[in-house]
């Protein structure tokens, strides 16, 4: 398991505009070769420089799948072509001067955001999601990871059946994205849970997340190779160092304890 880099050349064509962009004005659907060279549909969504979303976006992507949360089974990095991609329209001046920069791409889930369902049934919909075994495994990783921007919006209804966790880039909020002096407003499926379910309800909803969490000690173990390996790609100057303090603050957030304790539950 590991997330693959690729070149310019995998961009193979612009497909336009997601009806949900999201806050990133640079989301766009494109047409992506993989390394075997099997086109992919997929959101790609260029990352402003100085910031560390490009590797959150890897870390999240690679620690979702090994804790077992459902999420796009291909992913990857890849160098936009800028001049070509700024023929379909204008991009932030950080761009400017630019003629590759990377992106995060991750295939497209066939199925709707539980935000975009029609507002008459959102109630039911948001209920529903809030229901599922998925998203109680979502809000668990979420706390794992110190995800701060989890809601509706990123949370798939696949037309596979269930709930589809995307868009990672608030992850490590606390050891990542504070230093830098970006700060998130936390939004959470467990917030979420706790405005709209009664009470036995959500303390059900806690104590899934609680019984999730015991397996995250596994996925960070099964992960730890592939956060080294994605760190060295990106961040070579700061690989030891940061890779020390990322899988650090995973795992004091693994123990046994740490989760039933966050939220004050017995599992």
């Amino acid at each position: 398991m590991s997330v693959d880099i690729l070149d310019a050349s995998a961009w193979r064509e612009y497909r336009g505009r997601p009806s949900s962009p999201g806050i990133n004005e640079t989301t766009h659907l494109a047409k992506i070769a993989d390394k075997s060279g099997r086109l992919r549909d997929c959101f790609v969504k260029l990352m402003a420089p100085g910031t560390p979303a490009l590797l959150c976006e890897a870390l999240g992507w690679l620690l979702a799948r090994a804790a077992g949360v459902q999420c796009p089974e291909f992913a990857a990095i890849i160098l936009v072509p800028v001049p070509e991609l700024r023929r379909h329209g204008p991009l932030p001046a950080a761009f400017d001067q630019a003629a590759l920069t990377p992106a995060w791409c991750s295939e497209i889930v066939a199925g709707k955001s539980v935000r975009q369902v029609h507002k008459m049934s959102f109630v039911l919909a948001r209920a529903a999601c809030l229901r599922s075994k998925d998203a109680r495994k979502i809000a668990s990783f979420d706390q794992w990871s110190d995800l701060r921007d989890r809601n509706f919006g990123n949370v798939i209804q696949s037309s596979k059946g269930g709930y589809v966790a995307i868009d990672h880039e608030t992850l490590l909020h606390d050891l990542l994205w504070a230093p830098s002096g970006t700060t998130w407003t936390e939004h959470s499926l467990l917030e979420h849970a706790r405005k709209a379910l009664k009470s036995s309800d959500f303390q059900r909803f806690q104590l899934d997340m609680a019984a999730a969490a015991k397996g995250h000690e596994q996925a960070l173990e099964t992960a730890q190779k592939s956060i080294d390996e994605i760190i060295v790609k990106l961040l070579p100057a700061h690989a030891l160092e940061l890779g020390a303090a990322v899988k650090g603050a995973l795992r004091e957030r693994s123990a046994p304890s740490w989760m039933s304790d966050k939220l004050k539950v017995i599992s």
